[in-house]
């Protein structure tokens, strides 16, 4: 069975991991947990510029706050294993109405079929889109890749 950790959306202050079975392609089925909807792709579907080129280990916010419902999208790119055997995991979140907060990792790639994994590190390409249907918009988003704060951002902008 492979491992994939959901993004649990508490409305409390926890930190809620959840396991699963995904069907492929990985993360494309959206999940609802407290209201909210959350799709985890290991691609981007758009555009994604860190601000810093040099820079592997980033994250970037984007805004759709006037959707219906208004959605919040986090693109970015891991720093690790090779990309042939390591996969982007989302280890778990937290909720409250002033941040939402979303750890990400890599882990090896338990289907991976073909030869040893070259030992170098590549950046994996990840998104996660949260569409807030029932759960209010929080303040803040705060992104981890492991122990790293890669990104925190206010919502509002203006």
């Amino acid at each position: 069975m492979r491992r994939r950790a959901l993004l649990a959306v508490a409305a409390a202050s926890t930190t809620v991991p959840l396991a699963g079975c995904p069907t492929f392609p990985w993360g494309e089925v959206p999940e609802t947990v407290d209201g909210a909807e959350v799709t985890v792709r290991r691609e981007h579907t758009g555009e994604f510029d860190p601000g810093e080129p040099a820079y592997r280990d980033a994250a970037v916010l984007l805004r759709a706050l006037d959707a219906d419902p208004p959605r919040l999208t986090v693109r970015g790119q891991l720093l690790d294993g090779a990309r042939e055997c390591y996969r982007i995991d989302l280890v778990g979140a937290d909720l409250t109405r002033s941040r939402l907060l979303i750890r990400l990792t890599t882990e090896d790639d338990l289907d991976w079929e073909g030869d040893a994994c070259p030992d170098v590190g590549e950046t994996h390409p990840y998104e996660v889109a949260v569409a807030f249907r029932e759960a209010p918009v929080p303040d803040r988003v705060e992104v981890r890749h492991g122990d790293e704060t890669v990104l925190e951002e206010a919502v509002e902008t203006g």
